[in-house]
């Protein structure tokens, strides 16, 4: 995407959430041998990529909306930031990550800001729009609590974890 072209913020952060999807989906293979942690991680993986096809939809509900106004900390320069920090993740390769490292890398993901700019994008359509698309998928609150669940399960002896999982 070059920086000439128009910024469509629901296509960008669609693109962020199926990043995050990734970064999930690789958690996943990297546990085949640990059946419910990699279903755990297949779960996360297939509800971000959820969130992605949510804001394609939204994006063709209001897409022929007047007012659509972006908040602007969703720029640009967010989106490219964003995804140059989630693609770190996937160029480490990490084919011996440890439970741990996967759990602290999700702590970071999901305590960023990319939550709270879905939530912001799905209000671009008014609060009827906002809230249909909400019950479409799984809620970013709903998967926070899963992970903290997760985390609490398979990450016991972390106490840095615990800690970080309750500030989440």
């Amino acid at each position: 995407m070059s920086a000439s072209e128009p910024f469509d913020a629901l296509t960008r952060f669609a693109e962020i959430e199926r990043l995050v999807g990734k970064i999930y989906f690789r958690f996943s293979h990297i546990f085949l041998d640990r059946p419910e942690i990699r279903d755990f991680w297949w779960e996360m993986a297939r509800e971000e990529e959820e969130h992605g096809c949510i804001l394609h939809a939204c994006k063709a509900l209001i897409a022929n909306y007047d007012d659509e106004t972006l908040d602007p900390a969703i720029s640009r320069d967010k989106a490219q930031e964003l995804e140059k920090w989630l693609r770190s993740f996937l160029q480490r390769g990490a084919p011996s990550l440890s439970v741990e490292e996967a759990f602290r890398i999700a702590l970071e993901i999901e305590s960023s800001e990319i939550d709270a700019i879905y939530s912001k994008l799905l209000h671009l359509g008014g609060p009827n729009i906002a809230k249909t698309m909400e019950y479409l998928g799984v809620p970013a609150s709903t998967q926070r609590q899963k992970l903290k669940v997760a985390l609490r399960r398979y990450c016991s002896g972390s106490p840095d974890l615990l800690r970080a999982a309750d500030q989440l």
